[in-house]
């Protein structure tokens, strides 16, 4: 009996929401030990305070917060709550991307032309949905733990950035609509423009605004959106860093020259022009 439609939008709907929380239970553990120079891999998740190994059904997604009743078994360090809520967003946000580019069906008749190698059919499949789909992902899974880096110790790390350039490179390289060729200019034109805009800003100022992560970060956003895409970035990235500012300076009373890391605006504003680029250019062009 043939599954309709509905019920196979939920059947992936399900599978890719739990994938996704694991994902971003992963990426917690890189947000977590990556400034603290401890590997990804070993020694197995542990609690902050007291170093005692987690227990395995703490480690469920989403619900091993709730199941430890959100303490440590052994010395009830309070977990923050930012652990699930992580794993939630990248869930959530996995979905919506997933949903945006690809459809069970498509993935389904997909999947015999990597079987019989009719390369043709997956070539068809593959640069219209498979692309954007790994772009906005990979710009999701890397902008998640380099965005709480930055949030809690002001830096964007190598260990990211440069792999993120590497792969987006090679994700490019599949994209008929930006190739190598653009991504370098990307490249180049997100690490050499915002770099020139940060050299222009301490000469006039007197002081540093932007750091050598934000450059690097923009550079890794130009090789997979290329130099169109990291204009948009900035532009969309400095208006929500302006507006987050403000609020920022006013409610917290210490001004408007209050420092804010610019890392996090840059990943939510890639990721915006990523997966939903055309709807917010039409509505600003409407203006």
């Amino acid at each position: 009996m043939p599954i309709d439609l509905s019920t196979l939008n939920i059947i992936f709907g399900i599978f890719v929401f739990l994938f996704g929380i694991s994902i971003g239970s992963f990426l917690n553990v890189v947000a977590y030990r990556l400034p603290l120079n401890i590997s990804i891999v070993s020694p197995r998740s542990f609690c902050p305070n007291c170093k005692n190994t987690v227990p395995n059904f703490a480690l469920i997604p989403v619900l091993g917060y709730i199941l430890t009743h959100s303490k440590c078994n052994k010395c009830n360090y309070k977990i923050p709550i930012t652990y699930p809520l992580v794993e939630l967003l990248t869930g959530i946000l996995t979905l919506i991307i997933f949903f945006r580019f690809l459809t069970p069906t498509n993935v389904l008749e997909a999947l015999p032309s990597f079987i019989t190698n009719e390369t043709f059919q997956f070539g068809k499949f593959h640069y219209n949905n498979f692309v954007p789909f790994f772009v906005s992902l990979w710009l999701l899974y890397t902008g998640i733990p380099l965005s709480i880096i930055d949030l809690k110790y002001r830096i964007l790390p190598n260990k990211i950035i440069y792999p993120g350039i590497i792969i987006g490179f090679i994700i490019s390289c599949l994209n008929h609509n930006l190739g190598w060729s653009g991504s370098l200019i990307g490249i180049f034109t997100g690490a050499g423009g915002l770099f020139f805009i940060a050299k222009t800003y301490e000469l006039l100022r007197k002081r540093q605004g932007i750091g050598m992560g934000d450059v690097k970060y923009l550079g890794f956003i130009g090789a997979v959106l290329g130099w169109k895409g990291v204009i948009f970035t900035l532009f969309y990235a400095s208006i929500l860093g302006a507006i987050v500012g403000i609020i920022w300076g006013i409610s917290s009373r210490k001004g408007l020259s209050t420092a804010i890391p610019f890392g996090p605006f840059l990943a939510t504003a890639a990721l915006a022009i990523s997966t939903y680029g055309d709807e917010i250019l039409s509505i600003i062009f409407k203006f």
